[in-house]
């Protein structure tokens, strides 16, 4: 069945009630589905740079993530298994029917592999850009915000811990505008926002780095049902660093890895064109043929 559209005009932003909470989603475009989830700390303004042409042939969602830019947290505990809930509701909520391509960005790719080991007939495809959940470890910074007590402290000067966020995010530092700075410095402005960035880093990691169980449970279901899957990342990623890559080979031996020479953890962002490229090469020689493939009747026996 065809997703039905929501698109009103080339792009509309704004934000849906879901079950009576508010939820902030971008639509574009109009065809089969495709979702953007966005990391942590983040909202879904970090595809802006790709959702257009994204959508020349798609029908794309942008979300933002349970108690991320403008949706609201929907319990009093954020969790990987509550933002994965809400991104399903969402999606009924708006219309989207059809299996999903979902291109996930860092801790996004945490919540793309649960949706796929949670309701595996609502994705079609997965693009996992410097994904969390192949590998333990991650930057310094993030690994002492699952320490209780030092997190809270560390963002109590949100001017500097902003700067530090956003310039650990790109390789070419020129990336890290004053413009971003002030978005990291509104973003970290709310309590209730940095208490469920708390909660989300507790639910996913801890100061030794990502927690094995979900991992492990997520990367087993995706390699089991081999669902097409594209892994990207930055050859400069300091958040998680590349040869994370080499773990999701291994996991993922069905998948395609590629690496995004020069660029760090926000590849849609520092190069969006090579993102493009890889994604749309993705989808032409992996997705389109196995859609083609699903719909074409078995052939009856005379």
């Amino acid at each position: 069945m065809r997703a039905r559209s929501t698109t009103r005009g080339p792009e509309w932003s704004t934000t849906v009630l879901v079950d009576g909470y508010r939820v902030g989603v971008t639509v574009a475009g109009e065809g089969p589905p495709l979702l953007l989830l966005h990391g942590i700390g983040r909202d879904r303004r970090d595809w802006s740079e790709v959702l257009p042409r994204l959508a020349e042939h798609r029908q794309v969602v942008a979300v933002d993530l349970e108690g991320s830019g403008d949706s609201e947290p929907w319990a009093d505990r954020v969790t990987l298994a509550s933002m994965t809930a809400v991104v399903r509701r969402t999606l009924v909520a708006i219309g989207v029917v059809e299996p999903a391509v979902v291109i996930a960005s860092s801790m996004g790719g945490a919540v793309a592999l649960r949706l796929h080991e949670d309701a595996p007939e609502a994705v079609a495809a997965l693009v996992l850009v410097s994904s969390a959940g192949f590998a333990a470890g991650a930057a310094l910074g993030l690994r002492l915000m699952a320490v209780r007590g030092f997190g809270p402290a560390l963002l109590w000067f949100r001017p500097i811990a902003a700067r530090v966020q956003v310039r650990t995010l790109f390789a070419d530092k020129a990336f890290a505008t004053k413009r971003l700075v002030a978005e990291g410095v509104a973003r970290l402005r709310p309590r209730l926002t940095r208490r469920t960035y708390f909660q989300i880093v507790h639910d996913l990691g801890r100061f030794r780095g990502v927690r094995p169980e979900w991992r492990a449970r997520s990367l087993h279901a995706l390699a089991m049902a081999r669902t097409p899957t594209l892994v990207l990342w930055g050859e400069r990623d300091a958040v998680l660093p590349v040869r994370q890559l080499a773990a999701a080979r291994a996991a993922l031996p069905h998948a395609r890895a590629r690496v995004l020479p020069g660029v760090g953890h926000m590849a849609q962002i520092e190069d969006p064109d090579g993102f493009l490229r890889e994604v749309h090469a993705f989808l032409r020689d992996e997705v389109v043929p196995h859609a083609a493939a699903a719909e074409v009747p078995p052939a009856t026996e005379r």
